[in-house]
């Protein structure tokens, strides 16, 4: 596959992610506060996916040599953790990420997974990763919409339980493989090739941004399903 052509399809779902995600958080706002922390939050989302790329381009996300952790093993748990620091200090972002079918129907970019199969095919990126990664990227997305228009109906909820669970998995056996099929401390899988594109801009995108994205939102949709709304009524309503 093309660097050009790479490049269109990675960042253009890099994007639409970020629109898409601004979309739910600016139709879930009931409040002027709320207003802020939507606006607040994309702006963070755009910098975030932006650093990530420079970040990328400048060999930051590449180990520096064979005895050293994965870099970008390390940005993804920060990046997890920085949503959870956000996630913990703000009632109002809680309450803007309350919409479960919202919630399920972001996953519907995982469909990029098809790109790794691309990949794989020309040989670019290790079958070991691209497979699994990639298929169970797009049964996620796939089964997104479905999930997600009957979440409300009878045994909806444990669907929803379901879909998040084995989303969840699909995103830790494809950080796993990446992780172990990469040249440094923790490769694993001497394939040739190996997944070092990963580490590149721009499919660096994907486990620097989109992934640590997705893997927080199957967990705040999965806290909610088993935990019941953390959006108090009053205020899920608009009336408070």
């Amino acid at each position: 596959m093309s660097e050009r052509l790479l490049s269109l399809l990675i960042i253009v779902t890099a994007v639409l992610v970020v629109i898409a995600l601004f979309l739910v958080l600016w139709k879930a706002r009931r409040t002027a506060h709320q207003s802020v922390i939507a606006v607040v939050s994309g702006v963070a989302l755009i910098l975030w996916a932006s650093g990530a790329a420079i970040l990328a381009q400048h060999g930051f996300f590449r180990p520096p040599d064979t005895t050293s952790a994965p870099p970008i093993g390390k940005f993804i748990l920060a990046a997890l953790a920085g949503m959870t620091v956000c996630l913990a200090a703000s009632k109002s972002l809680r309450v803007l990420l309350s919409n479960q079918r919202h919630l399920i129907w972001l996953n519907v970019w995982r469909l990029v997974g098809a790109v790794f199969l691309l990949l794989a095919a020309a040989g670019q990126m290790p079958a070991l990763w691209a497979l699994p990664a990639g298929i169970g990227d797009i049964l996620v997305g796939l089964a997104a919409p479905w999930v997600a228009m009957t979440v409300d109906q009878r045994g909806g909820s444990k669907r929803a339980i379901i879909f998040n669970l084995l989303g969840l998995l699909d995103l830790i056996v494809a950080v796993g493989l990446g992780i172990t099929t990469s040249p440094g401390l923790l490769q694993l899988f001497h394939t040739i090739p190996t997944s070092e594109l990963a580490t590149k801009f721009p499919l660096s995108l994907v486990p620097s941004f989109l992934v640590p994205l997705a893997f927080m939102l199957h967990i705040v949709s999965l806290w909610q399903l088993w935990r019941g709304s953390w959006a108090p009524r009053a205020e899920a309503s608009g009336t408070a």
